[in-house]
């Protein structure tokens, strides 16, 4: 089933670290969309709720310098 949840993002600098983040975030296992808001700092994600690990996502945003939390 396919759900849709918004997420803060912290540590972004500029439009390109969203449109980086945005990236990573599509390319993650059960990840349908995603669209990240730099004026924002937040996520839209849209995802396949049997095959998303939130875990797993907030371990690669991590890795990149910023943070992700459920708002």
């Amino acid at each position: 089933m396919v759900q849709t949840k918004k997420y803060a993002i912290r540590g972004m600098s500029c439009g390109s670290c969203a449109m980086s983040i945005e990236m990573l975030l599509t390319n993650q296992p059960g990840v349908t969309s995603a669209h990240v808001d730099f004026d924002a700092k937040e996520a839209v994600i849209a995802f396949d709720d049997a095959a998303f690990k939130f875990s797993e996502v907030e371990k690669v945003i991590k890795q990149m310098g910023y943070s992700i939390s459920e708002t």
